[in-house]
């Protein structure tokens, strides 16, 4: 398997009704997939960069919205 990364967008709603948006990044490679919750992006171009950077490069459709 190619190592990849997916990056999906997270949505926070404050207690004084704002709205907060961040990127995670998911590695994927032969052991498995792991999200890396210690990283947060506030744009897709830096998780995207931050990904590659780490070898795991991203592809348009490796951007999804968290569940």
């Amino acid at each position: 398997m190619t190592p990849h990364a997916l990056i999906f967008s997270r949505t926070c709603n404050t207690a004084d009704r704002r709205t907060i948006r961040w990127f995670e990044c998911e590695l994927i490679d032969d052991n498995g997939a792991r999200r890396v919750r210690s990283q947060a992006f506030f744009s897709v171009g830096e998780a995207k960069s931050w990904a590659l950077a780490q070898g795991y490069p991203v592809d348009d459709a490796g951007v999804q919205e968290a569940q």
